[in-house]
């Protein structure tokens, strides 16, 4: 993949101001700087548990309690595999499951404190670092940033809360 320097740029006549990378490449380098920047921010707070694992745990702790299809819905994973996530997390004394009150069958999945605490840890810890980064930059690149980081939000618009109606 071309560096950023190298970016095939169209529309850069005077009247269309700064010149755009094809939507295209756009796409494929900001995937990859996304997926780069969260396995450095995982670096940053080490744990046992897998990425699926860490989603799970999350999506309870912002929006649980939850039962097993809400979260498959929220995580797009079919329900047996949130299921064997969910006992891993059980096993390991992260969340615990619940009787549903409007549902006598239904199970609900709630993060137990030290779920709660592990999953806090950890973001302090990966927004620590990106904080002292972000801090260093020019304050052009941190307005940049600024403005990235609301389209990015946009374009994230159907994000867990919004999926699971809390």
């Amino acid at each position: 993949m071309a560096s950023v320097s190298n970016w095939r740029v169209v529309g850069h006549g005077p009247a269309e101001g700064v010149g755009l990378v094809p939507a295209p490449e756009l796409a494929a380098h900001l995937r990859r700087a996304l997926v780069l920047l969260r396995r450095r921010l995982r670096r940053q707070s080490p744990s046992e548990l897998t990425v699926s694992q860490l989603s799970v745990l999350a999506t309870v702790v912002r929006c649980g309690p939850l039962g097993v299809g809400q979260l498959a819905d929220a995580e797009v994973l079919p329900s047996p595999a949130v299921s064997r996530l969910a006992d891993k997390l059980e096993e390991a004394g992260l969340v615990a499951r619940g009787r549903n009150p409007a549902d006598r069958r239904g199970v609900l999945l709630e993060a137990t404190a030290a779920g709660a605490e592990l999953l806090a840890r950890r973001e302090q810890a990966a927004n620590a670092w990106l904080a002292e980064h972000v801090a260093a930059l020019p304050r052009a690149d941190r307005l940049a940033l600024q403005r990235a980081v609301q389209v990015l939000e946009s374009l994230a618009g159907t994000g867990t809360d919004k999926e699971i109606g809390t």
